[in-house]
């Protein structure tokens, strides 16, 4: 008989999965994956990265949803409740499909997250601008005064809180803010508009203001590789070290854990854990998967699309195996509180055709059917 994912941690930590693309009527989700698109066409790769074909869309029916219920109990939205799918235009909102995730996860019972409230991606075009300039480049000439982006914000952390925050029990602030190049503040070089316009201030009062917008749920800084690269872990570490130190309402740190099989250590992050709980903050692991392929860097050959092996995945079960004994290690420290995983199956992971065009990945617990993998498994003993 199977067992059941979340049941087997209980003791431990709440087990979650991101959830994409279960809301939409397939009208509106080839609309939403077009626009999706036309963003992408913007996007300014890194040098060295190869060129990405954006996907089409998937053809269904499809078994994740009913995976989701079964074997999670926190959940979160990978793109429904991130602000460029809300805040089409200046006091207008469009709550549709963040209100299909919210009462999904309702009716199953979950624990919701909200990701995220303020990111330098995914983030809508008009709010950097001044009002006669929404449509044009974001230039110094064209964009919004501090003044105004201070208000635009505000605006959408409180609407948003306004709606959902007796349904949300964790946030995520303030996502990506810390450099892969100096392991300070994002600036305009690495595509953050909200440092260009606000300064650095803007995380303290985005904190500030979803204390009081989500006064009953843990507020999150959330961030990837910190549990690889020590430079920028310990940017991440003087940045929460110095917001509370000024009394900045940040309780929680978030592991996005995008790793593979080799990398990194289990060490790592463990070291990663325990250095944000010496703060006397929690840690969530919050977009977790386990790529088949090692990173990529610029200038190394990319490695091509392998067989998912029998032998393949049982590796990649242990390496799961072997992170979730540290994660409940630090469960019982009092430290480790949620481990969410970016995605339910394998048809459905970003890591397909990212970052090398026309490679699929088998990062997750569930194959493309839906089936469960050796990784599963393994967790469920």
């Amino acid at each position: 008989m199977e067992k059941i994912l979340y049941e087997q941690y209980k003791d431990y930590f709440r087990v979650g999965a991101a959830v994409s693309g279960l809301f939409y009527d397939e009208e509106g989700f080839l609309k939403k994956m077009e626009i999706m698109r036309e963003r992408f066409k913007k996007f300014k790769k890194p040098a060295g990265m190869p060129d990405f074909k954006f996907p089409d869309p998937p053809k269904g029916p499809f078994p994740d949803g009913d995976i989701v219920a079964k074997h999670f109990n926190i959940v979160v939205a990978e793109n429904d409740t991130k602000m460029g799918n809300i805040y089409t235009a200046p006091d207008t909102f469009d709550f549709s499909s963040a209100d299909k995730f919210i009462n999904m996860a309702k009716a199953n019972g979950q624990a919701i997250r909200w990701h995220t409230l303020v990111w330098h991606n995914q983030s809508p075009h008009w709010i950097f601008n001044k009002p006669e300039c929404f449509e044009a480049n974001y230039s110094d000439e064209t964009k919004a005064t501090k003044e105004m982006l201070e208000e635009r914000l505000k605006n959408y952390i409180f609407t948003v809180g306004k709606r959902y925050s007796a349904d949300i029990c964790s946030v995520d602030v303030v996502n990506e803010c810390i450099s892969d190049k100096n392991f300070v503040l994002r600036d305009l070089e690495e595509r953050s508009k909200w440092f260009d316009i606000l300064g650095p201030d803007y995380i303290d009062k985005a904190f500030f203001w979803a204390k009081e917008a989500f006064p009953n749920s843990s507020l999150v800084i959330n961030d990837y590789n910190l549990e690889t690269m020590p430079q920028k872990r310990q940017g991440m570490y003087d940045l929460v070290k110095g917001m509370l130190a000024r009394g900045v309402p940040v309780d929680t740190v978030g592991l996005q854990m995008h790793i593979n099989m080799e990398n990194p250590p289990v060490s790592e992050i463990e070291k990663t854990i325990e250095l944000f709980g010496s703060l006397g903050l929690n840690v969530i692991v919050t977009e977790m998967d386990v790529s088949v392929y090692k990173d990529f860097q610029p200038g190394r050959e990319s490695e091509p699309r392998k067989e998912y092996t029998k032998e393949l995945l049982e590796q990649q079960a242990e390496r799961y195996a072997q992170i979730f004994e540290c994660f409940k290690k630090e469960a019982k420290a009092g430290i480790l509180k949620d481990v969410v995983l970016w995605g339910i199956t394998d048809r459905f992971s970003w890591k397909n055709d990212f970052p090398v065009p026309g490679r699929t990945d088998a990062p997750l617990l569930f194959d493309v059917k839906g089936e469960a993998k050796p990784a599963f498994i393994r967790l469920t003993k």
